[in-house]
């Protein structure tokens, strides 16, 4: 985020601080400031920054005191408009970012995960957040994603494959199309409309954005969950599928690890057997893939070819542990704490 040199003397004044220092950090700046390190971020319409500050405020009110904490400037106001943006501070978390390779990392996030959901509820919604007569927003998200990569792989079939990643797309396309359309056609046989409407009067928020670098870990052993402009009225169940499905490429796509994640998530907030069914059969889509590439053609902040490039052929060599994965319905579900619930295949 580039900074206007205009903005710091201001933010002194209305901060009522010192600024010794500017460092860029992926979206945002770091600032050093005499009261403390602080985050600074610009965003292009007020609405956005007011939305952040109040469900942050509304988390802390609820109880949930894990995540960011906005400093008030002398007026008492979160937001500070200067030039044509609004800017947010945030007191700087002392956290390292959660490892979804590391299972003490992805069980830590799960917990703080079922601590948001749980503060996360509520909040009445506008009508205009779902679809009342259709599909849940995910299932519209994951078709446009489809749909997106299908184009990519024409495009690569048409003109060749021009590099590796392009080579690794076209040998992984078929099972990668069949996959994704699988889900998409059995998605109504899952029971997503009662959680949908269970989710509207409840008035429940995701967080939507449940990636390893937006839960920070604190040497005291608490674990924050970051970064809330994604956050709006949907099923939280959409987080949690999220949250396995990268964590389960890092973890080789082990039972053992989702069982623990899911307990770990449970002990805080339980989930019934049809609920963690319902997960197991929507890690079925390949998101992990799919996210990845239309990432990168679409040119979105934050994907870059090598980093692409390394995902896709993890998730290449790993697609025999992830079909074993996904076969395993029956020994998780019947597994203790979770009963007696038989796999629907």
């Amino acid at each position: 985020m580039a900074m206007n040199k205009g903005l710091l003397p201001s933010l002194e004044k209305a901060f009522r601080c010192q600024i010794f220092g500017v460092k860029p950090k992926r979206n945002v700046n770091l600032l050093k400031t005499d009261r403390g390190y602080w985050i600074i971020k610009g965003y292009k319409n007020r609405e956005k920054a007011q939305w952040v500050t109040e469900i942050a405020q509304a988390l802390r009110e609820k109880g949930f005191r894990h995540t960011v904490h906005y400093v008030l400037d002398a007026s008492g106001s979160a937001i500070f408009a200067y030039g044509d943006r609004f800017y947010t501070i945030m007191k700087m978390i002392d956290g390292q970012e959660a490892d979804n390779a590391a299972l003490y990392d992805v069980k830590k996030s799960a917990e703080t995960l079922a601590r948001f959901h749980i503060a996360a509820q509520g909040f009445p919604v506008p009508h205009s957040s779902y679809t009342y007569e259709g599909t849940p927003a995910l299932l519209d998200k994951w078709e446009s994603r489809l749909e997106q990569f299908e184009r990519i792989t024409w495009s690569i079939d048409l003109n060749g494959p021009q590099n590796r990643i392009e080579q690794l797309i076209q040998q992984m396309a078929p099972q990668v199309i069949r996959d994704g359309q699988d889900i998409l056609q059995n998605a109504y046989k899952l029971p997503l409309t009662p959680e949908m409407y269970v989710a509207l009067e409840r008035g429940t928020l995701a967080h939507r954005d449940v990636a390893s670098h937006n839960f920070l870990l604190t040497s005291r052993g608490n674990c924050y969950l970051i970064d809330l402009d994604t956050v709006g009225h949907d099923l939280q169940l959409v987080d949690l599928v999220q949250l396995m499905s990268r964590m389960l490429m890092m973890q080789e796509y082990r039972v053992q690890s989702f069982v623990e994640a899911m307990e770990a998530y449970s002990k805080v907030k339980p989930l019934s057997d049809t609920q963690i069914w319902m997960v197991h059969q929507l890690l079925r889509y390949p998101d992990n893939v799919l996210r990845e590439i239309t990432g990168l053609y679409s040119h979105r902040p934050g994907y870059h070819m090598r980093g692409v490039l390394q995902l896709v052929q993890m998730e290449g060599r790993l697609q025999q542990q992830r079909s074993m994965f996904l076969e395993a319905g029956d020994q998780i579900l019947q597994r203790s704490p979770w009963g007696n619930y038989h796999f629907v295949g």
